[in-house]
């Protein structure tokens, strides 16, 4: 029998030969990016002609008001949102699927028109944030309740639906201590698995700066408060971008669950700082094990965790980085639990194409799914920018040879449970060699099972 060393081996052989594998099957290298996506302004495929012109008539379809900031990918189909920001009307629409109609790429309502409805506490009204569970087909959907940031309608809620239905599957609505029916700005989610099924949702809240926690099986919900998660600093505030300076004044933001469902990490995008939690302390409501991790290279709004590597804007530098976490545990000699963010690694910039790079999706062959849309512009210019020169809202897809931390996770963690997932000091190796065999496993099926990729018309 080989020893633990021979097995490590046996394990990084293994990878870099289905890595090589995918990519000759693929054609492609880590860090090829592509552009699927990109629109001027957004079109939406109405149920009809005279449905539009009364949109545009009325003021509930204001064109320029109207852009693209979330994104997540389940099987061929892309989901977006399109958050009700900055006004109290005109956006028609706040989550929708992208439809090929006539050539042209169009926002379909997600999952009816009826759900779009402003003023109905039973559609959606404000749209930032969503997660989608690649082995159930649920999305999960946070809605704030309030439009423009000042219009207060309803209750904040997480709204799942069924992919493979198109129906709602179940809804939470939070109390307004939880999420406060006046100031909440729900931004980014992600999902926690416990005994083989999703148990805990975990959601940042950008303006009253805290995480928010519901438990998917009780229904129960509670927030957990930190200085960390709050405006780091004012220099931290100003974000410039090809030398023109903005002032962001945006708590925590982006959210990255470990793919062993052992640590939250998190940043405010008025900040540099990483930070990590344990999921222990979360699933109780303490606060327990917060840590710093280091300082990124540029502030950050969406961050997203792979299979093996932590992704994330830089806002800064019109590029998407990543944390080599294994390398740093390596060279530092410590587990998760004490290693320091030192080795951040450029994965693709632009200065004109890739300005605000935010929200992450991953698909199951191998991209990260990204979009840039000059959120900064659009802010200062209350607007999409009237001269149609440009495409300000980009869809990207770079390929990094791995999956997001969802992937196979019903199967990864059958037979646990909330008594037995601790989160105690894990040696270097140990976590490495888990890391391997999820990264060999994922990357096996990516590469023997060859799928038509989804193509850009």
């Amino acid at each position: 029998m080989g020893t633990v060393s021979d097995m490590g081996g046996l394990a990084f052989a293994g990878l870099i030969f289905l890595s090589l594998l995918a990519t000759d099957i693929q054609g492609q290298e880590f860090g090829d990016a592509q552009l699927v996506y990109e629109w001027t302004s957004l079109e939406f495929d109405w149920p009809s002609e005279k449905h539009r012109n009364e949109s545009l008539g009325n003021g509930t379809y204001v064109p320029n008001r109207n852009m693209v900031a979330g994104i997540k990918v389940y099987k061929d189909s892309v989901f977006v949102t399109i958050p009700r920001w900055f006004w109290t009307s005109g956006h028609p629409v706040t989550l929708a699927k992208v439809v090929t109609v006539r050539g042209e790429e169009k926002l379909s309502a997600y999952p009816t028109w009826a759900a779009q409805i402003q003023g109905d506490c039973n559609a959606l009204q404000y749209v930032q944030g969503m997660e989608i569970d690649p082995n159930t087909g649920l999305m999960y959907v946070i809605d704030t309740g309030r439009v423009g940031d000042k219009l207060n309608l309803c209750p904040a809620k997480l709204v799942v639906f069924d992919l493979n239905t198109n129906s709602q599957h179940k809804k939470y609505e939070l109390p307004t201590i939880v999420a406060s029916y006046t100031s909440n700005f729900m931004n980014d989610i992600v999902l926690d698995y416990v005994g083989g099924k999703a148990r805990f949702a975990y959601i940042s809240d950008a303006n009253d700066a805290h995480l928010i926690v519901v438990d998917l099986t009780t229904g129960k919900s509670w927030k957990i408060q930190h200085e960390s998660m709050g405006i780091e600093s004012k220099h931290a505030e100003m974000v410039t971008i090809n030398n023109i300076t903005y002032t962001i004044s945006v708590a925590l933001d982006g959210l990255a669950m470990s793919p062993d469902f052992k640590y939250l990490y998190y940043c405010s995008l008025a900040g540099f700082n990483l930070y990590q939690i344990p999921t222990s302390s979360l699933r109780t409501g303490k606060t327990d094990g917060i840590r710093l991790i280091g300082s990124k290279v540029s502030q950050s709004g969406g961050i997203g965790y792979g299979s093996k590597f932590l992704y994330y804007g830089a806002l800064g530098l019109n590029a998407v980085y990543y944390w080599d976490s294994d390398k740093d545990m390596a060279d530092q000699n410590v587990g998760m639990d004490k290693v320091t963010l030192a080795t951040e690694k450029l994965l693709v910039r632009n200065d004109s194409t890739m300005q605000w790079p935010d929200t992450f999706g991953f698909d199951t062959r191998g991209w990260i799914w990204f979009v840039s849309n000059r959120l900064q512009v659009f802010r200062e210019a209350k607007g999409l920018p009237q001269d149609g020169n440009d495409a300000y809202m980009r869809v990207w897809k770079v390929y990094v040879n791995e999956t997001g931390y969802l992937y196979q996770s019903a199967r990864r963690t059958e037979g646990t449970s909330l008594e037995q997932e601790g989160n105690g000091s894990e040696s270097c190796f140990s976590y490495t060699l888990k890391t391997f065999f999820f990264h060999l496993f994922a990357m096996f099926i990516g590469a023997v099972l060859v799928i038509p990729e989804m193509t850009h018309s």
